[in-house]
């Protein structure tokens, strides 16, 4: 051991042992055992003295065990009958750092690799924690949320009887101060119970207002649980779309880590086959609105999450024959608003086939419910066909389209969509 070893801990142990024998003699003080003397000596050999050991002012193992007991130590000393303190063995340190151990010392810090989820799904394996509850498959995303001791219910929440069935994890919206829960109460009784101008002013607020990012996973609850109750009510739908519209669209927030909660009921929206109990009822707005979010939401998040590979393929799926025709409708409206390049991916290949085949059903349909939503498949289909028209360029149009087959289906309907659009060009092609 060098010589600056040696004497720092000479240095440690004086400072010990004197802290140590301080605290011991506090506790004789408290013992009282102090406030004795004792003037007699023990017997000598003359006869003098009345044989009793003067140990009242001597420290006792005892106080030095309650010492240590008081500073947080373990008791190292022992006592014999009368309680004077019995010196203990020589320890040979050399000796003992040569033995082995009892304990065994840690191993050493280490870090190593494991999957935390493979295509958002958490496989099952030792490094990653539990699920609390296991899920069944009539489990919706939306409801991952514990509703116990909720202090910021919905107007709804009282008569949904399953909206407790499932318990993951559990916000914390007692952390919350009282002007953000005040803030949510006003925002959602107005898009719930208020007219047109409020319900647009809330919006309004949600989309420009900061300091309101510990309110986000309340309103992406309230809005994918609204959705879910009120599927057959497009209007309000809508508007409760336009609000998740309004979250993404906010520069000073964050939702990212809550898209999981939205993503499902704004996908319901796009292409979910009723949407409403009647032909009267403009579902059709509420499929664009949704659309819009999407397209919204996979822009500014698409790069750093991979949203716009896992929603194209949705729509793709959706936008099949054996599909319902509004739910084709959905599809195709979102890839159009993809791009021309997604449209040219998905939607040009499909176009004569799928018009050919509305058109034949269109002639033998008589409901006029389904006639109707012929024709919105139609014009979703031109809106496809005019949006790779107006952006995609000149020399991509000419590898990707054959303008004379698309004629020969389309007819006239073809011309408005080409060239640039001015009318006195239409005018002369038609005459």
């Amino acid at each position: 051991m060098s010589t600056a070893a040696k004497s720092t801990l000479c240095k440690l142990v004086e400072e010990h042992i004197t802290t140590l024998v301080r605290e011991s003699i506090g506790v004789q003080r408290h013992t009282k055992r102090a406030r004795f003397h004792q003037s007699s000596s023990p017997t000598d050999d003359h006869g003098h003295g009345d044989g009793i050991p003067t140990l009242r002012r001597m420290l006792q193992a005892d106080d030095i065990n309650l010492a240590l007991q008081w500073c947080g130590g373990e008791k190292i000393l022992t006592t014999n009958a009368g309680g004077v303190i019995k010196s203990q063995e020589t320890v040979d340190l050399s000796a003992y750092t040569r033995s082995e151990l009892k304990h065994r010392p840690p191993s050493e810090i280490g870090m190593a690799v494991h999957w935390l989820a493979v295509n958002g799904i958490q496989p099952n394996i030792p490094q990653n924690p539990t699920e609390l509850i296991p899920r069944t498959p009539n489990d919706q995303v939306v409801h991952r949320v514990e509703e116990e001791d909720d202090p910021l219910p919905s107007s709804s929440d009282s008569t949904n009887p399953s909206s407790s069935s499932v318990s993951v994890r559990q916000l914390l919206p007692r952390v919350l101060s009282e002007e953000l829960r005040l803030y949510f109460t006003r925002v959602t009784l107005a898009i719930e119970r208020g007219g047109p101008i409020q319900q647009d002013g809330a919006i309004a607020s949600v989309a420009r207002d900061s300091g309101t990012q510990e309110l986000v996973p309340f309103f992406f609850r309230f809005v994918a649980r609204q959705i879910l109750e009120n599927i057959g009510q497009p209007p309000y739908c809508r508007i409760l779309v336009r609000l998740a519209y309004a979250l993404i669209s906010n520069p000073y927030l964050h939702p990212e880590l809550h898209l999981h909660q939205i993503i499902p009921s704004l996908m319901t929206c796009v292409v979910a086959r009723r949407l409403s109990s009647g032909i009267l009822e403009d579902h059709w707005s509420l499929r664009e609105e949704a659309a819009r979010t999407l397209v919204k939401l996979c822009c500014v998040f698409g790069t750093q999450y991979h949203l716009k590979p896992r929603i194209i393929v949705k729509m793709c799926a959706a936008i099949t024959p054996d599909k319902g025709l509004s739910t084709q409708y959905g599809g195709l409206m979102t890839i159009a608003l993809f791009g021309p390049k997604a449209v040219d991916s998905f939607i040009l290949p499909l176009v004569a086939n799928y018009w050919v085949n509305w058109e034949r059903a269109l002639h033998k349909e008589t409901n006029l419910e389904t006639r109707f939503e012929l024709q919105r498949c139609q014009d979703a289909l031109l809106h496809s066909v005019t949006v790779f028209l107006a952006e995609a360029d000149p020399l991509e149009q000419s590898e990707t389209m054959d303008y004379s087959a698309l004629s020969d289906v389309f007819g006239d309907q073809l011309i408005p969509l080409t060239g640039n659009r001015n009318e006195y060009e239409y005018f002369s092609c038609f005459i």
